[in-house]
């Protein structure tokens, strides 16, 4: 378990099969994702549950302090040689805590975990420039920068949308204000 101020990443379990396919069918959600598929179901959600065996991929359920699933995060390619890894965050559409800082905590509870628990140095991801939620909570709340753009990459809304590559480096996360106290936390909770 990862433990931020507001959220906690948890591994992903057999019992949270249900939510992970809600979420992935939520058109809100859908809509504001970088990766697209057909629409299926439950049972193949479980099927791919039962074949997931983490390796240089790790997938965690973001839940509030209560233990209410929030939405699903990690951190997918780990790259031992250059210590760098891609990084996401999808939640729920219909959460009713939406704008009230789940997502930022969650994005800085993986950074604070990515550089000083697992000790990478950067961080990478992609957003869709129409995201406007996701590219405020990234790139003005948790230091990230935007290091490109693809254009016409993605087909949303009946047309193409430019991609946005995001990343952030230790070094930017060290720089922003909470950075210290989320540290704290994982530090902590790496010496229990």
């Amino acid at each position: 378990m990862i433990r931020g101020i507001r959220t906690i990443c948890r591994p992903i379990e057999l019992g949270d099969q249900a939510f992970i396919h809600g979420l992935n069918a939520d058109p809100v959600v859908r809509a504001n994702v970088v990766g697209w598929d057909f629409p299926s179901s439950l049972d193949h959600q479980v099927k791919w549950f039962e074949n997931y065996a983490p390796s240089l991929t790790h997938r965690w359920i973001v839940e509030d302090l209560e233990g209410g699933a929030l939405g699903l995060t990690g951190l997918w390619d780990i790259d031992w040689h250059s210590r760098n890894a891609l990084t996401a965050l999808k939640l729920g559409g219909d959460v009713p805590q939406r704008g009230r800082g789940f997502g930022t905590d969650a994005i800085m509870t993986v950074m604070a975990f990515a550089f000083y628990d697992v000790g990478l140095e950067r961080l990478y991801s992609s957003i869709l420039e129409d995201n406007d939620a996701s590219l405020k909570a990234y790139t003005n709340r948790c230091g990230w920068q935007v290091e490109g753009t693809s254009r016409n990459h993605v087909w949303r809304h009946g047309g193409f949308v430019n991609l946005l590559q995001i990343g952030v480096l230790r070094e930017d996360f060290d720089l922003l204000p909470a950075a210290s106290e989320y540290r704290q936390l994982v530090v902590a909770a790496a010496t229990c």
